[in-house]
């Protein structure tokens, strides 16, 4: 059986492959091919002697996720379904802006935390990403973004809740970060308590955005179940006594839904929530899906800009996110969504909502 070298740290690979080479050396070769040029086959190791090559192949794998689907939008951003190695799908999106890629990573194939306005939650729960197929991701889309990875910037806000596949994650972080900064690198949680603690003792940390959605307990856990089982106060708690590198924030995103959570007097209580705490509100009008969020609507654009005013007035930095490939279903889930009968059955078990290290 192949050994996966895709998210892997230089170092990790370096190991692995040390027993197979001549020379040490050779490792860090077989290490830079992979993170840094981003090889697809041991083939493309042109350095490296053929007998090496062959002998690589052998015993480790450069395994990615299969593209079964690319959907491009008119604004450019490119919606990805790919297929994993049990036929599990998983959503990728690529949004280029300003001379900057941002990549969106899935960590999960579905989401057992089942927010009422997310369609990967109306999907149903699926089972934690390796840290290969989370990276995976990320190699395929600048390979086919045609991207370096310096003008690249990571966001984990695609299927899944990142800290609920902490060991996978980890891996993956510690890939990623030998081609992207930390500070360019981004996890987004839906409040994950335990989580949030042993991000905040990573030795090197990404960013940190947290799914806030409403500025009080009550209606929060109305659309976030796993409000019940972290409570808002003692989120707010862990996020005070969360490190922060000089001149970061916590990003806060706050998904709009008409009549439920838009009004000014809302983006008043939302502010007093975060008083005091460096942080950034990124405000998400609803990603509205007939078919998985009946009956939800995002409000109009003034109702929008009304609420970010209140926050930008009282000193908070806030940016209002203009839904991008809106025509290419890029909200998550909503791709896997159309091809469902196309998942594995294993998509729908049900894990439990505590962080997972192995």
């Amino acid at each position: 059986m192949t050994t996966p070298l895709t998210g892997r740290s230089a170092a990790e690979i370096s190991r692995l492959v040390a027993p197979w080479v001549d020379r040490p050396f050779r490792t860090r070769q077989v290490a830079l091919w992979v993170l840094q040029r981003n090889a697809r086959s041991f083939g493309e190791m042109t350095d490296l002697p053929k007998e090496l090559r062959s002998r690589l192949a052998e015993h480790f794998t450069l395994a990615e996720p299969r593209i079964l689907d690319i959907v491009r939008s008119s604004d450019g951003s490119r919606k990805y379904l790919l297929e994993l190695d049990d036929g599990t799908t998983v959503e990728s999106v690529a949004m280029p802006e300003d001379q900057k890629l941002t990549l969106c990573l899935s960590s999960q194939s579905g989401c057992a935390v089942g927010c009422t306005f997310c369609v990967t939650g109306a999907l149903g729960a699926g089972r934690n990403l390796s840290s290969w197929e989370i990276a995976g991701q990320y190699r395929l889309m600048i390979r086919d973004m045609a991207t370096a990875p310096d003008r690249v910037n990571i966001v984990f806000m695609g299927m899944g809740e990142p800290l609920l596949n902490l060991e996978n994650l980890e891996l993956a972080l510690e890939s990623l970060f030998e081609t992207v900064s930390p500070k360019r690198v981004t996890v987004s949680t839906s409040g994950v308590i335990p989580g949030i603690r042993w991000l905040a003792g990573l030795p090197r940390r990404p960013k940190l955005a947290v799914s806030l959605n409403a500025p009080d307990q009550v209606r929060r856990e109305e659309i976030m179940p796993i409000a019940g089982k972290y409570p808002l106060a003692e989120l707010m708690d862990a996020l005070r006594a969360f490190p922060l590198e000089r001149g970061r924030r916590i990003t806060f995103e706050y998904v709009m839904i008409r009549g439920f959570n838009d009004r000014v007097e809302d983006a008043t209580t939302l502010v007093r929530l975060l008083g005091g705490l460096p942080s950034k509100v990124n405000v998400i009008p609803l990603n509205e899906d007939a078919v998985h969020l009946p009956g939800l609507l995002r409000p109009d654009a003034g109702t929008v800009d009304r609420f970010a005013e209140r926050i930008r007035r009282a000193g908070l930095v806030v940016t209002v996110r203009r839904s991008r490939g809106n025509d290419v279903a890029a909200a998550c889930g909503q791709l896997k969504g159309r091809h469902q009968g196309r998942t594995n059955a294993t998509d729908h078990c049900r894990p439990d909502l505590s962080p997972s290290r192995r």
